[in-house]
């Protein structure tokens, strides 16, 4: 799998963030009520769900601009 299509776990986000993985899961109920920039995550199944690397790559880097 290629470095730019990698998925992540919940635990994986929660460590790339450095916050807790209820915030993350907090910043995906915003994203998907549509009250926020953060990620949408992809559904292999029912009870898995993994966030795109490049998506999350995207989404600091929107972070990273916003604060100049």
């Amino acid at each position: 799998m290629q470095e730019r299509t990698k998925l992540l776990t919940v635990r994986d986000l929660a460590a790339l963030l450095g916050v807790n993985e209820r915030t993350c899961w907090r910043l995906t109920a915003m994203a998907e009520a549509g009250r926020g920039p953060f990620p949408r995550p992809v559904r292999i199944g029912p009870r898995v769900v993994r966030w795109r690397l490049a998506d999350v790559e995207a989404y600091l880097a929107t972070l990273a601009g916003a604060g100049r």
